[in-house]
């Protein structure tokens, strides 16, 4: 029971069921406005607002925990995130819903972040970056299989019933966990201002922009990307099977993230974005070509994680280095600046459609990967200081 293969499956499964409650009310808004006759739009907030406590509550979470047994309180989050997942399903009224999302968004974070730290217990070091983007990729593997599935039961039975199913693998999950995963996890007892000492690494504080302008040059385009593909010429009929092969393409992202991390890491990644910035400015070019501008969205998707990996592990060996107290909090990095480059990156795509229109959107996640390209190149330079 204790194969670290099995082991990643579990975790993978983890973050699956994490990114399903994540995914799950985009897919579902109309359904909720209907049952409590609220409008659609407030409904939408439940998303923003779930990424927000989402970032906000991560690095508080996964400090104060930062002294406990690993193991114990990875089981004790999840089952808050079960409590609050099923709330969700049985929710009488619009406010008990928002108080269930709240719960959920909470401890989600952490319990991912925790779950990264244990990549580096279960695996041999050689396998850590497949580990982590492994994980990751349940969250991948939601989008392009768990939120359509979900949707389709939605339409067939009742939207609470989605959650429901998601309690149910959830329990499922916590009892592999709690077969499968080392117990004896305890971080060295520290203060939290021991733990955000971290904080103060050049190498953490500019690490931390890097996923965050990654992910907010993505985000410019793929909150339109259904209007991106109809601009192109495709009929709706056949956007759910695009949208599909494009989450296909963010899952293949996420699994040659991990190969990165074995051949250059954060070293190789100037070269990505390099590409990136240059299938970006083609975009707005390629929208005039239906087959050329499906291809490059199709590359859009395809890069869209392959940071993950390089990044998490860059702030876990950091954490294991250097500051073994804050290994909790160095795992929920990653996935903080990366919430937050989703807020600010659909933001700004919002007023580029607003004010210049859908067909520049290109050229604004191409500003981003500039910047991401900028930081990475610091970052590289500033870890080449640290070891000479």
């Amino acid at each position: 029971m204790h194969n670290y293969k099995f082991q990643t499956i579990i975790l993978v499964l983890l973050s699956f069921v994490l990114g399903n409650n994540e995914f799950l009310v985009m897919g579902v808004l109309s359904n909720i406005s209907k049952t409590y006759q609220v409008p659609i739009a407030n409904v939408g907030l439940l998303v923003t607002a779930f990424g927000l406590i989402y970032a906000i509550s991560t690095p508080i979470i996964t400090s104060l925990v930062g002294n406990f047994n690993r193991y114990y309180t990875l089981v004790g989050l999840t089952v808050i995130f079960i409590i609050g997942n099923t709330l969700s399903g049985f929710a009488s009224n619009y406010l008990i819903l928002i108080i269930s999302r709240i719960i959920s968004a909470a401890v989600a974070g952490a319990i991912l972040s925790i779950a990264m730290t244990f990549s580096s217990v279960i695996a041999p070091k050689s396998k850590q970056g497949i580990v982590v983007s492994w994980i990751f990729s349940g969250f991948s593997i939601a989008s392009v299989f768990g939120v359509p599935f979900s949707t389709a039961i939605s339409n067939i039975f009742d939207w609470r019933v989605t959650f429901l199913i998601i309690t149910v693998a959830s329990v499922i999950t916590l009892v592999l966990l709690m077969l499968s995963l080392p117990r004896d996890l305890k971080q060295p007892s520290s203060p939290l201002t021991h733990q955000f000492k971290l904080l103060k690494d050049s190498r953490i504080y500019v690490g931390f922009l890097l996923p965050f302008f990654s992910i907010a040059g993505i985000y410019v385009i793929y909150t339109y990307l259904q209007p991106l593909y109809s601009r192109l010429g495709f009929s709706n009929h056949s956007l759910s099977i695009f949208l599909a092969i494009f989450g296909i393409a963010s899952l293949f992202s996420n699994q040659i993230s991990g190969q990165i991390t074995e051949h250059g890491g954060l070293k190789f990644m100037p070269k990505v974005y390099l590409f990136d910035i240059i299938t970006l400015l083609l975009l707005p070019f390629t929208l005039g070509n239906k087959y050329a501008g499906l291809v490059n969205l199709l590359i859009v998707g395809s890069v869209m994680y392959l940071v993950n990996a390089p990044i998490q592990l860059h702030f876990l060996n950091i954490a294991e280095e250097s500051y073994p107290q804050a290994m909790a909090l160095a795992s929920s990095l990653n996935p903080i600046s990366s919430n937050l480059g989703i807020s600010l990156g659909s933001a700004v795509g919002s007023m580029i459609v607003g004010n210049l229109g859908l067909g520049y959107v290109g050229f604004g996640g191409a500003v981003f990967a500039v910047c991401a390209l900028l930081v990475n190149l610091k970052l590289n330079n500033v870890n080449k200081k640290v070891t000479d």
